[in-house]
């Protein structure tokens, strides 16, 4: 097949007068250029970026990387980045694989000019090689056709190139495309017009077929180069295929959770401009019809909308709508509040940082849809720094919070179908907030100058509050508010919440943002959080360090107590609060200890766990990426709770749980005898007992498929069946390449699955026990105090009709008993030697 090559400027009317005339009178006919195949179907898309209003997002046919760079403003398409093949990629209309046609048409012009580097035009064919049918997956992997001018006085269609005439204008031009594919070949057609009649053609040979998304390009070769605007986009062929399921926006996607009758709804909209609507509406579906439910304002800081429900019904699954409208075009988003699961167990799905080597992640999606979890955790790093393959703009301030939203975006595209349908629980961690490494130190602040010299080795937020409070909005706007949620001293909003779902009741704490710096404890220079010497004992332990901040320590010691609608509780946090990790990085390199981790500061780590196991609280994860199952030990091994470290979705830094590669001493190796498992005290002081850890592969870096390495690096998700009835907490690690077509020990990581006791996450000897309880109602709330010094021993729901309390020391002890206006206390009782004493409740 040959293209019938004719003078496209008179076929499309495309003389110098055109760039002067109205949008419409430059594609007024329907076809370029003769298709070949009369039976085939010839598609056609015209976008006319002067008829938007100015703002950040395209539009829902477009996806821009990177985001921030790309903008409609003064009647066009304007680019004012600096990556190399910087793109606005079209989503609905891609090209399809088989023989035919089509052709593409755009008026363009020079920008800023930076001496004599850049280039622009267009890119075709982009798909990824791992996920070559994803085009999320293409828009930040896909390697296509680039092709376009450039400041050096070359028209290219990839290597090849030709003079463009003495005298181009590049202040305004016409790039036009002509492209036949075979099976085996496509021949390639590019002519350029600048306004004063200028122009230049480059024919070309494609070995093989063209097919997948077609872009924009900026910097289509080089880095820093000029900038350029586009307006009047056109493409027509029977190679093109218009999927709309592809568009993206501008609903992009929606969190929400339930708790004690007040649902919470959060919805995502992309950087909407100042003249387009600022309200979204709610719709519920009763009896079969729609029915507004409530109207709330887009925040104009985050792009996102809040709305709350009080009274809400949870005995069924209600269908809601969310209805938004733009550029006259009217958006509808779908999803279900689902019925709240009391009759069955809870499946709780754990996820953790996401570095962009495996987006869009669609393994571990469609595997996490296949396990159906009735509720989700986001524990943090939802981005990186590096993500989408640019790096973050950390000022101006507005800029970076366009930067932090273009990548929070790709969490929303990956997840968006799975978040829609069931609560979701999503908390910030350090790189969410741009830092490597964050100790919060209350919301203080570092000064880009300290941080450029330092780096993230020192406590407090590099960025501005207001950003900082985008991120929290964005990832905690619909979390629960507890009674007494503050703001920092430097106006950093806190998110810390208390959640009761499924009769389980949730914690969501920060374990970063009120942690001291290590700079308060160890001098030095570089990375002084990394221990990389033995150290004495209590070297690094102060009084005057923080962990979770009083605040927070407050709201968990009344948590403790707070058993209205629950059976068991759960703490949320980003990291587990020991450190087991032993190598680190590219290099795999041995570190005593890791500062970052949440094993430092010991002493002030110990008074919440201390608190936080008196209602056998488990504690869920993430952060290391590398799943763990540990039971933390204060004074001795195994006298606490129990914690699971989940898989990150796809891990970049690496770390190994390799304590004897380096003859660390062990004990209590469980039944499974895996390496690396047993008792082992780490560099803190801490004695952690680790029943199974998932490591990577040591070659991971010698392979070329993403997600295969991702699978090498340890990356996954985790499961954790929580059963209210039984009282028991089943930990799963299910690998990134799983295949839950069958049951295979491959699926799983080994020593995973592990099924606990809610009780075995006090794991307290007792000094002795009270008499035996014996209730007339069944799962009574009992509080235990030891009357000498008021303290708080245990706050439970037990289980059944009967109860055997442990109390450790010799005390006089308060029982509370029952819950709301029907408790009864019992004074002075006192540990029995007779197992056979009972008392009646």
């Amino acid at each position: 097949m040959v293209l019938k090559r004719r003078k496209f400027i008179k076929n499309l009317s495309l003389a110098v007068p055109m760039l002067a005339i109205p949008f419409q009178s430059v594609f007024a006919k329907e076809s370029w250029f003769n298709f070949e195949n009369k039976n085939t179907k010839v598609l056609s898309f015209e976008h006319d970026f002067s008829k938007v209003n100015d703002r950040i997002w395209i539009g829902n046919s477009f996806w821009s990387v990177p985001m921030e760079d790309w903008e409609i403003k003064n009647k066009r398409l304007e680019f004012s980045g600096i990556m190399k093949m910087a793109r606005l990629h079209l989503l609905t209309h891609t090209l399809n694989k088989d023989e035919g046609q089509f052709a593409m048409t755009c008026e363009m012009g020079l920008l800023n000019k930076n001496e004599n580097i850049g280039s622009a035009g267009f890119s075709v064919g982009i798909k990824d090689d791992t996920d070559p049918e994803s085009i999320k997956a293409a828009c930040y992997f896909g390697k296509g056709i680039s092709m376009g001018v450039s400041l050096d006085g070359k028209l290219f269609v990839a290597e090849k190139t030709v003079q463009l005439p003495a005298g181009f204008d590049y202040q305004k031009f016409v790039l036009h495309l002509e492209v036949s594919s075979e099976v085996n070949k496509s021949e390639i057609l590019l002519k350029v017009t600048d306004q004063s009649g200028n122009k230049a053609e480059v024919n070309y040979t494609h070995n093989g077929d063209i097919h997948g998304l077609v872009a924009l390009e900026n910097n289509c070769n080089e880095k820093n180069g000029s900038t350029f605007w586009y307006n009047a986009l056109k493409l027509q062929g029977n190679k093109l295929q218009h999927v709309p399921d592809n568009s993206f926006g501008p609903i992009l996607w929606a969190m929400y959770t339930l708790s004690r009758g007040t649902l919470k709804l959060s919805v995502q909209l992309p950087p909407i401009g100042i003249k387009d609507s600022q309200k979204i509406e709610l719709q519920l579906s009763k009896n079969g019809k729609w029915k507004k439910e409530a109207v709330s304002t887009i925040d104009s800081a985050s792009y996102s909308a809040l709305f709350t429900l009080t009274n809400w019904d949870a005995n069924q699954d209600i269908p809601y709508r969310l209805v938004y409208t733009i550029d006259g075009e009217l958006d509808n988003y779908t999803g279900v509040f689902r019925k709240e699961p009391l009759d069955r167990a809870l499946l709780f799905g754990g996820l953790t940082c996401q570095q962009w080597q495996g987006f869009p992640y669609r393994p571990l999606v469609e595997n996490l849809e296949k396990s159906n979890p009735d509720m989700l955790y986001f524990s943090g790093d939802q981005i990186y720094e590096e993500n989408g393959g640019y790096f973050i703009k950390r000022e101006p301030e507005d800029k970076a919070i366009l930067s932090y939203l273009g990548k929070w975006y790709m969490f929303g595209w990956a997840f968006g179908n799975v978040m829609r349908d069931r609560p979701t629980v999503c908390t910030p961690d350090d790189h969410d907030v741009f830092q490597g490494n964050l100790w919060g130190d209350g919301g203080a602040s570092i000064s880009f100058e300290k941080w450029k010299t330092d780096g993230d080795a020192n406590g407090g937020f590099v960025q501005t509050p207001k950003m900082i409070n985008v991120v929290n909005k964005t990832q905690c706007g619909h979390l629960p508010m507890v009674s007494n949620q503050e703001v920092l001293p430097s106006g950093i909003t806190t998110w810390y919440s208390h959640l009761v779902y499924g009769r389980i009741s949730f914690a969501i704490v920060s374990d970063r943002a009120f942690k001291s710096g290590p700079e308060k404890i160890r001098p030095g220079k570089g990375r002084i959080d990394h221990i990389t010497e033995r150290l004495k004992p209590n070297e690094l332990e102060s009084e005057t360090l923080n962990f979770m901040g009083q605040s927070q320590l407050n709201f968990l010691e009344h948590w403790t107590t707070d058993w209205e609608g629950a059976d068991m509780k759960i703490m949320l946090s980003q990291t587990l609060f020991a450190n087991v990790g032993t190598h680190h990085g590219g290099q795999k390199q041995f570190l005593y200890g890791d500062m970052d981790s949440g094993g430092w500061p010991k002493s002030q780590r110990d008074a919440v766990l201390r608190v936080v196991r008196k209602a056998c609280t488990f504690h869920i994860n993430g952060d290391q990426h590398l799943p763990f199952m540990v039971q933390y030990g204060i004074e001795k091994a195994r006298d606490a709770g129990w914690t699971f470290c989940t898989p990150a979705i796809s891990t970049g830094y690496a770390r190994w749980g390799q304590p004897d590669l380096v003859n660390n001493p062990c004990v209590d190796r469980p039944e499974h005898n895996l390496p690396n498992t047993g008792c082992y005290r780490d560099i803190f002081g801490n004695e952690n007992y680790i029943y199974a850890v998932g490591n990577p592969d040591d070659d991971f870096n010698k392979e070329p498929n993403r997600y295969v390495k991702c699978q090498k690096k340890s990356s996954g998700y985790g499961l954790v069946t929580l059963d209210q009835k039984e009282r028991t907490i089943k930990m799963e690690a299910i690998r990134f390449l799983a295949d839950l077509s069958i049951d295979s020990d491959e699926n799983r990581f080994p020593g995973w699955p592990l099924t606990i006791s809610q009780f075995d996450n006090d794991g307290r000897r007792p000094f002795g026990y009270l008499p035996r309880l014996t209730f007339e109602k069944p799962n009574q709330v009992i509080k235990i105090v030891n009357q000498n010094t008021q303290e708080l021993i245990q706050a439970i729901r037990v289980k059944g009709y009967n109860y055997v309390p442990e109390v450790y020391e010799l005390a006089s002890y308060t029982l509370v008993i029952g819950e709301g206006g029907e408790e009864k206390t019992i004074y002075d009782v006192e540990i029995s030697s007779d197992p056979q004493a009972v008392l009646m409740v």
